[in-house]
């Protein structure tokens, strides 16, 4: 068997290992189980592709969704990039709106207008969260007010290659059953879409960090 197959089923051991023990454990975070694993081993999988697992609750409510991902960058740039809420419209796709409204030290306060498409409904949702810095290594947030009665989650980010590369894990909860009786309704009928709706969400808006991640690097390369 050679180097690369080894890896990869190394991989795949450890994935499903930590996955299910998360499963298995209460209140227990499929992040602060990766983040005891080994780097280099998720870093030869993510060079393939984000990875994203579904975090089960309590059955018929939201759940917890986790994108991890490799950004081709030192670990400052992605926090400095993660933080940059001035910047959000027009490289993250869906916000409509992000300021930040209130800063002491470092917990942060920002609004957001997220538009949401999903079948034929448009809706925007908007809403204020608490953000808790600590650099360089996480965010984290939850909701304070707004038209979506639930909002949490967090980046954690993992400095690997000597720094020359991060491993960043994006965990969010979103409860979108607020934003009106249609929305509901669909809800009820097809209780799986609130997660498809999380997941489609979570990717689009981690591979669009990843990208404008990347450029923001490269352009800080091309300064020096």
């Amino acid at each position: 068997m050679n180097k690369g197959k080894k890896i990869g089923l190394m991989a795949a051991a450890l994935l499903f290992s930590v996955a299910a023990t998360a499963r298995a454990q209460d209140n227990s975070s499929i992040v602060e189980q990766f983040a005891v694993t080994s780097p280099a081993v998720l870093q030869s999988l993510l060079q393939k592709g984000q990875l994203i697992f579904i975090d089960n609750e309590k059955p018929g409510k939201p759940q917890f969704v986790t994108v991890i991902t490799l950004f081709n960058a030192p670990i400052e740039k992605v926090f400095s990039t993660i933080v940059d809420y001035d910047h959000y419209v027009g490289n993250i796709p869906q916000t409509t709106e992000v300021k930040i409204t209130k800063k002491q030290g470092n917990t942060w306060f920002v609004k957001y207008r997220i538009e949401f498409k999903f079948s034929i409904i448009a809706e925007h949702a908007n809403y204020v969260l608490k953000q808790i810095l600590d650099p360089p290594g996480s965010v984290t947030w939850t909701r304070v007010s707004g038209n979506l009665d639930r909002v949490e989650g967090s980046w954690k980010l993992i400095s690997i290659d000597n720094g020359k590369e991060t491993i960043g894990f994006y965990r969010v909860y979103t409860d979108i059953s607020s934003l009106g009786f249609l929305v509901r309704y669909m809800l009820e009928k097809q209780p799986l879409l609130n997660t498809a709706i999380a997941t489609s969400s979570a990717l689009v808006y981690a591979k669009a960090m990843e990208k404008w991640v990347d450029k923001n690097n490269k352009q800080g390369t091309a300064q020096k």
